[in-house]
């Protein structure tokens, strides 16, 4: 594939933020694709502020005008080339993820496919939806965020509906307590099919030494593996992510031991980093391991991230803030167990981008 040109230009984000996307043009057409605004963070890669990132683009773009590449793995690689660095600082994740993501659409473009159908290596199956029902910005729990999610799941878009239907059903009052909440989202699971998931988001409420909770109640290490353990205990809490601060992988482990049939899983602990993971599998951290595509780099790195985790047989989920169907096409075409969901309009985005997908391989 021949790129006949490449450009950048800036944008707004759903949030109304300022951003840039990626504009590749090719003689089978032109595709679109948003640099995300992620957080820098200590075990995180790299993204630049927006003008930063226009500059680098305009300083690298003559290396892709007018050269031909054969598949996304020849492109990533390319790109690995430019910016040497393990975290890509020299020219931004974002930034990368963007012409990235913009060459596989371009890629599937070319060849007259969908984007998942560029990826797949296997018959193609929809991933388990994990729908947010509430987080601590809607009401007064101290977890990151409560989930609601199929038992089982035969047909991807039954299961949404159920859980939107749910979910419109669902009325938090702001000063219910975290007992009250798990308690009216127990009453609903059983004659649904549904189980719970809790994301603890620990490193928010964790000051080097104690897990602080909202209620003043200060927790020792110990102690808060008691409490997740007691949550699993008294409610149908199948899903249960960060639990622990992001540099405990042996309490992790522990809980993983202790609740062998609940799904615990990395999101902090790993930071969408290679090695991290690497180094919780070898200590049997996690169950699962949640995967932000656009936190990563290339497209490559996300396969490689879900590759590494299907050889240990670690439930992946994807989860990502860009307002995209490339996001429902990267869950489908890699495979991932389950897709993390909110319910607002980028979801719903999603949502519908694979029931149109389900309703194409059926």
């Amino acid at each position: 594939m021949r790129i006949e040109d490449i450009n950048i230009k800036q944008v707004l984000t759903k949030d109304l933020q300022k951003t840039a996307e990626v504009e590749i043009k090719t003689r089978k057409g032109t595709v679109h694709s948003i640099a995300p605004l992620n957080k820098n963070g200590i075990y995180r890669i790299r993204s630049l502020p927006t003008e930063e990132l226009t500059r680098k683009f305009l300083e690298i773009k003559r290396h892709f005008v007018n050269q031909a590449f054969n598949d996304i793995h020849e492109l990533d690689i390319f790109l690995h080339d430019i910016d040497i660095s393990i975290d890509f600082r020299e020219i931004g994740g974002n930034l990368t993820f963007a012409i990235s993501s913009a060459f596989l659409k371009a890629f599937a473009k070319w060849e007259g496919i969908r984007i998942y159908e560029y990826l797949l290596k296997k018959r193609p199956e929809l991933p388990v939806p994990l729908c947010i029902v509430t987080d601590k910005e809607k009401t007064s729990i101290d977890f990151k965020e409560l989930l609601l999610y199929p038992v089982q799941q035969k047909i991807f878009s039954k299961s949404i509906m159920k859980l939107v239907s749910v979910y419109n059903g669902l009325k938090f009052d702001n000063n219910l307590t975290n007992d009250k909440i798990l308690k009216i989202l127990a009453a609903l699971t059983t004659k649904n099919s549904l189980e719970i998931g809790i994301n603890l988001g620990a490193t928010d409420i964790w000051n080097d030494r104690k897990y602080v909770y909202s209620t003043g109640e200060s927790l020792t290490t110990q102690e808060q593996l008691g409490l997740v353990q007691d949550i699993a205990t008294n409610y149908p809490v199948g899903y249960i992510e960060d639990p622990f601060h992001e540099d405990d992988f042996v309490l992790s482990a522990t809980l993983k031991h202790r609740l062998p049939t609940r799904l615990v899983v990395g999101n902090e602990l790993y930071s969408n980093n290679f090695e991290r993971f690497k180094h919780g599998v070898e200590l049997k951290s996690t169950s699962g391991i949640n995967i932000t595509p656009t936190q990563i780099g290339t497209i490559t790195d996300v396969m490689n991230m879900v590759k590494e985790a299907k050889k240990h047989k670690i439930a992946t989920i994807v989860s990502c803030g860009i307002d995209d169907s490339l996001i429902s096409n990267l869950a489908v075409g890699l495979g991932f167990d389950y897709i993390k969901l909110g319910v607002d309009s980028a979801s719903i985005n999603r949502m519908n981008e694979l029931i149109r997908i389900e309703n194409k391989i059926i």
